[in-house]
């Protein structure tokens, strides 16, 4: 009967331990996305500010 109860509660710390695993894994996989986004945007920034002034030109000033 003891074996059972140990049994049970080793399979229950089990389950938790990856569970909190699993929400941690998101929780990063949430915040490259984030990052991802944001590089997206500074990308998008960057194109923009890079307009060409005029039909014949481009501002290529760095």
């Amino acid at each position: 009967m003891l074996d059972s109860v140990s049994s049970i509660a080793a399979f229950a710390t089990q389950m938790s331990t990856q569970k909190i695993a699993q929400e941690i894994d998101i929780e990063v996989l949430k915040k490259a996305q984030d990052m991802q986004v944001q590089q997206g945007k500074d990308a998008l920034q960057l194109i923009a500010s890079a307009a060409v002034v005029s039909a014949d030109r481009v501002d290529v000033h760095v």
